[in-house]
C-alpha cells in the first residue's frame, strides 16, 4: 500500500472515530475541523481521544505530538507517523 493510500485510509478511519465520539454528524467532521472552535473539544476529550486512537490503531501517541493538536487534520498526521505511514 502506497503513502497515500494509507494516509487516505488512516484519514477516514479518524474522521469515523470522531463522527462516533461527537454527537455531529459524519458530514460534519472533516480535516480541517478545528478541534476547539468547531468541535468543542475539551483537555477530557483528547484523552478520551487518544484512548480510542491508541486502540484502534494499535499505536503510543507521543505527548509532544498530542500537545499539537489545533486540528483534524494534525491528529491524522500523527497517527500516521505513529504508524509509520
Amino acid at each position: 500500500m502506497n503513502a497515500s493510500v494509507a494516509q487516505t485510509c488512516i484519514e477516514s478511519k479518524v474522521i469515523a472515530l470522531l463522527s462516533g465520539y461527537f454527537p455531529t454528524s459524519l458530514g460534519k467532521i472533516g480535516s480541517c475541523s478545528r478541534l476547539v472552535e468547531d468541535l468543542n473539544v475539551d483537555s477530557v476529550d483528547v484523552v478520551e481521544i487518544i484512548i480510542m486512537l491508541d486502540e484502534a490503531f494499535n499505536i503510543d501517541l507521543p505527548p509532544y505530538q498530542v500537545e499539537a493538536w489545533n486540528s483534524v487534520s494534525d491528529i491524522i498526521h500523527s497517527v500516521a507517523a505513529a504508524r509509520g505511514a
